[in-house]
């Protein structure tokens, strides 16, 4: 079976642009809107597959020394703190109907005209409100807006951490948008959506070797890398800034998304690399209004642990915020969240082996849609 699909565009519901509550506000202005929300949060990410980010400063294609995952100054292994920005924001622009910012789009293709990426920094989606928004640097009088969420880098715990054996990477190559029935919706107006992989079962997808360019002595189709290996973990510290009550639940649900699925991330996806599983390990809330006029009394910070952020997450926040509640039960039930559970549920089905179809299936199927390629 192919090893992706897409999760389609309802373009039924378009982004509800807005102007953004700013960074530097105490409570909001508009007192029917309700209260704001800022603090950190922490989570811990289990690898469930060998992952991989590459170190730019190392080879890929060196059959001596196969290619580093990246990591900080201080020799600790990282999962970049943009990498998982990235992903968050694209699945809340999947989940939660933002733009398509993240979306970078081949040539002749087009979008839905209500879902081009935001352009005016005081009417906002809910994407850009939370993650940022940037016009084109070259564009005079560019826009920006500064997100409200700032995300570290996750360090990988040396308690459990090892290195995958080095492995050589199935030939990854550019996406191939020609084939417009995979990539094009069933009236071929506009995109079929946002793209996502599927985790694999069981060994991952490699070749035995580096697989020469003829003709380009030296060079080679594939790579030859050294993962981290499954069951590491990592931990990262997620800061928000006054975020409204659907930027609070859109965030909760990025991260969280339903029990039995996973995010991928990082180098490899289409041959088996990257699922992950992100648990939330704490949350501190800030109340600005109150910690510049208090003293004791814990100067307006309040924290909950794992074991109560767990019951939070399994109510959706109901025990704690009614609004908050709401409106995450409302993404919840999005079509889009079970278009892309059908992508990402976790266990993945032992019977299916992804790879991509070949070009002589491609020369027979010029028509055929994803759905046709689960028996290859």
């Amino acid at each position: 079976m192919n090893p992706y699909d897409f999760v389609p565009i309802d373009t039924q519901h378009p982004p509800q642009r807005r102007k953004p509550v700013w960074h530097n506000v105490l409570k909001n202005a508009d007192a029917k809107a309700g209260k704001l929300y800022s603090g950190h949060l922490y989570v811990t990410i289990t690898a469930e597959t060998p992952l991989f980010i590459p170190d730019t400063e190392t080879s890929m294609q060196d059959p001596n020394h196969p290619g580093e995952h990246i990591y900080n100054n201080a020799g600790t292994y990282i999962i970049p703190g943009t990498s998982l920005k990235g992903l968050l924001r694209s699945v809340v622009e999947t989940l939660c109907n933002g733009c398509l910012k993240m979306l970078h789009l081949p040539v002749g293709y087009k979008i839905p005209p209500d879902f081009t990426g935001c352009q005016d920094n005081k009417n906002l989606c809910i994407a850009c409100r939370l993650f940022g928004m940037m016009m084109p640097e070259m564009q005079r009088n560019a826009q920006v807006f500064l997100g409200k969420i700032n995300i570290g880098d996750a360090l990988a715990n040396s308690e459990g951490f090892a290195l995958h054996e080095p492995i050589y990477t199935i030939i990854l190559e550019a996406p191939k948008p020609r084939h417009q029935a995979f990539y094009l919706d069933p009236d071929k107006r506009y995109i079929a959506g946002r793209k996502f992989y599927f985790h694999h079962h069981g060994k991952l997808n490699t070749e035995d070797n580096l697989i020469k360019i003829r003709n380009e002595p030296g060079k080679f189709r594939n790579q030859y890398i050294e993962p981290i290996d499954t069951g590491t973990q990592f931990d990262v510290r997620i800061d928000f800034t006054n975020l409204e009550a659907d930027e609070f639940a859109a965030l909760l649900l990025a991260i969280t998304l339903k029990p039995d699925m996973r995010h991928k991330v990082g180098y490899g996806k289409p041959m088996g690399l990257g699922s992950i599983h992100m648990k939330l390990t704490e949350l501190c809330f800030v109340d600005y209004a109150t910690r510049y006029i208090a003293f004791r009394s814990g100067r307006g910070l309040s924290r909950h642990s794992t074991d109560e952020l767990t019951n939070l997450v399994h109510d959706q926040m109901a025990s704690f915020d009614e609004h908050v509640h709401a409106i995450w039960h409302r993404f919840y039930e999005q079509p889009a969240l079970d278009q892309l559970h059908a992508i990402w549920e976790w266990r993945p089905d032992s019977m299916v082996v992804y790879s991509y179809p070949s070009r002589d299936w491609f020369d027979a199927h010029p028509q055929a849609r994803i759905a046709e390629t689960w028996n290859l």
